[in-house]
């Protein structure tokens, strides 16, 4: 609502201008000119007591910028009354061309980046300069210098060059703002400073071609121009200014690029009709080529990066899915699907077994020594673990001080003791616990099936009974199931 009313404003002054004397015009013009600069340097004023360091120069920087233009438009309303004009109101004009773009680019840079980002935004900035500078070139300043003065030349170069730049860096930020409409603020003046300097070029291409000073559009440039400033000085301030590490331009990506597709256009159009192209223009036009070569070259490398990370990303986020987080080993649920996967390819005379681990006295450490002393008891297991059964078998943490093993293609059905035997004399080398050592000590039942197709919740039902004598058997012993076993089932208290 706000843009349409700014651009109706531009409209009707447009059409005004024409049907006042030239001295009414520019009074008028001027003062309107100078009442919305003052108000955007209150405006302005006020963002800098609202925020600090590098934006509080920018706010202020923009501040001066719009105070100089104040300036200028009165003095240029008092020559309207002299005989003779002064070059004051233009050098005033120079000094509000050189505030603006630099207050854009310190509020575009007020958030941290890394070096590859800054990279990019400056090759970016550096190629929609050279392509403005070649459309201006080629279109207002080379057919209008030829019928300046040579001082004018020189003004007008000093006030279009960094509008170029600051153009240039404008629509590097709106292609991040507009995307995210992160930044009110700063949009609104990109959007002024793009307009500024599009009117600033019409202006030269009037005065070279002897037409009213309004013609062309410049009238409403002006207006439009300081109405967007004045916007921009009393849009609301986000708390932080958005990354753009952690956020992609979308669809006006390219937007920086616009010029230098018009750019192209354009030298092709000048080869058609008159057969070639300045050498200096080509050559800039080939520079700025290179730039975009280099520009997707620096893209690529931050695509597959990011499609690095994310691989990095996807990787771990299946490996905290599977695993269990204190201890690193297979969770429940990964267990049994490899389990149930094993059993299901085993072969027709192929042995599978499982361990059932139970930690005894695993509550008095924690009772004793706390939580934090019971978590690297866990830990110290799983590491034990993992050194005394063979490649191929698969740890799992169940939960709690619970412990399973699934042990494929075993040898004979006396292994799966032996391999049991060996996690019992592995746990009695100490662990490291609260500035101690501390022994586990474990109560393991086993069971043993042959061939494909054995149901996994029977053989762990088995186990648990085996671990069941253990228990009763003193504790710190294996024992295997046998199906002459009688009594006990998967559930008993232990």
């Amino acid at each position: 609502m706000r843009l349409a009313a700014v651009a109706a404003a531009g409209v009707t002054a447009q059409l005004l201008l024409p049907l006042l004397s030239p001295r009414t015009g520019v009074v008028l013009d001027n003062l309107v000119l100078a009442v919305i600069a003052l108000l955007t340097t209150v405006g302005h004023v006020r963002q800098t007591r609202l925020t600090r360091g590098r934006r509080r120069l920018a706010w202020g920087l923009a501040a001066a910028a719009a105070g100089l233009w104040a300036a200028s438009s009165l003095v240029d309303t008092a020559d309207a009354f002299r005989t003779g004009e002064t070059v004051a109101d233009e050098w005033l004009a120079v000094g509000a061309a050189l505030c603006s773009p630099a207050a854009l680019m310190l509020l575009g840079s007020a958030e941290r980046v890394s070096r590859a980002v800054a990279l990019r935004r400056l090759i970016d900035v550096a190629t929609a300069t050279g392509a403005l500078f070649f459309l201006a070139w080629q279109f207002v300043l080379a057919p209008a210098y030829a019928g300046l003065p040579a001082g004018a030349a020189q003004l007008i170069t000093l006030v279009l060059l960094p509008e170029l730049v600051g153009a240039a860096y404008a629509l590097v930020l709106l292609s991040r703002s507009l995307s995210h409409r992160g930044d009110q603020a700063l949009s609104l003046l990109a959007l002024s400073l793009l307009t500024f300097a599009a009117t600033v070029l019409l202006a030269v291409r009037n005065d070279a071609l002897g037409l009213p000073w309004h013609a062309c559009g410049v009238g409403a440039g002006y207006l439009v121009a300081g109405l967007l400033a004045a916007l921009a000085s009393h849009a609301p301030l986000p708390p932080e200014t958005f990354s753009e590490e952690s956020r992609s331009e979308g669809r006006w990506a390219l937007l920086p690029y616009l010029p230098v597709g018009l750019a192209f256009a354009a030298s092709a159009w000048s080869y058609a009709r008159a057969g070639a192209v300045a050498p200096a223009l080509f050559w800039l036009l080939l520079a700025t080529a290179a730039l975009v070569l280099v520009r997707q070259f620096l893209s690529l490398h931050a695509n597959q990066q990011l499609t690095e990370d994310l691989y990095r990303q996807r990787r771990l986020l299946e490996h905290q899915a599977s695993h269990d987080a204190l201890t690193g080993l297979v969770n429940r649920a990964a267990f049994q699907e490899r389990a149930a996967a094993a059993l299901a390819t085993a072969g027709p005379q192929a042995l599978t077994g499982v361990l059932l681990i139970d930690l005894d006295g695993f509550k008095a450490v924690n009772d004793t020594l706390g939580h934090a002393a019971g978590d690297a008891l866990l830990v110290g297991v799983a590491g034990h673990l993992r050194a005394a059964v063979r490649d191929g078998d698969t740890v799992a943490r169940l939960g709690g001080d619970e412990f399973v093993v699934l042990l494929p293609d075993l040898r004979d059905p006396g292994e799966v003791e032996e391999i049991g035997d060996r996690i019992v004399r592995r746990l009695a080398a100490p662990i490291p616990v609260d500035g101690g050592t501390v022994v586990a000590r474990a109560s393991i039942g086993a069971s043993v099936t042959a061939g494909p197709g054995s149901d996994l919740s029977a053989l762990v039902k088995q186990a648990d009974v085996a671990l069941y004598e253990a228990k009763h058997a003193g504790k710190g012993v294996v024992r295997r199931y046998r199906h002459d076993q009688r009594g006990a089932s998967a559930g008993l208290s232990r």
